[in-house]
């Protein structure tokens, strides 16, 4: 589960990936706030954790629970074009922007397990982005509150920028291929379905 063998060039990749940023701020969002806010966890015993909290193991939390919560953000995002022409998937009701809203607020909040003991890489880079997700998240449903596609939109393009960097830095087998072509890299067979990562 632990990582402590990842090489330089990865580092390089995983700040590059994050839009060229290297001033502390994530489109706006203070990157040294958000991991101050997440440090806390790094103290939580792991006999302090309830039996099942660990049952899902590390990649199906990634499958079936962070996709699934960027996927209720993405969805609003961005236009369409079918047999009935061109048209907004961008929230067009309150109903709707309190939807996206709370999406990202779900994903923000989502990030703290990330940290668990169990969950926790041993590696400063995954501190960083699980901050990095959060933050943009945060930044995302700002936007939603207040109705702002243009925001939500950078939001969206700045998370999968996010996801995909860390994607590259602890599991590369899961990146899409343009990222790893990017990073010139080929994608490496994913561990055995009984790893936990």
């Amino acid at each position: 589960m632990r990582h402590k063998s990842l090489i330089a060039a990865a580092t390089l990749l995983l700040v590059a990936a994050c839009n060229g940023q290297n001033d502390g701020t994530i489109g706006g969002a203070d990157y040294a706030t958000e991991e101050s806010n997440l440090t806390f966890m790094e103290d939580v015993p792991a006999d302090q954790l309830p039996p099942d909290t660990l049952n899902l193991n590390l990649k199906e939390v990634m499958a079936h629970v962070f996709q699934f919560s960027g996927e209720n953000i993405w969805k609003w995002q961005g236009y369409i074009t079918d047999e009935k022409g061109e048209r907004s998937l961008f929230p067009k009701t309150d109903e709707e922007w309190e939807q996206a809203e709370s999406a990202g607020l779900t994903l923000a909040e989502l990030t703290n397990i990330l940290l668990l003991p169990g969950r926790r890489v041993d590696d400063p880079r995954w501190a960083k982005a699980v901050a990095d997700v959060r933050a943009i998240a945060l930044r995302a449903a700002k936007a939603a509150e207040n109705k702002n596609e243009e925001a939500f939109f950078a939001a969206g393009g700045d998370l999968d920028g996010a996801c995909e960097s860390c994607h590259l830095a602890f599991a590369p087998w899961s990146a899409k291929p343009h990222t790893l072509q990017a990073a010139g890299k080929t994608a490496p067979p994913p561990p055995p379905a009984n790893q936990s990562e």
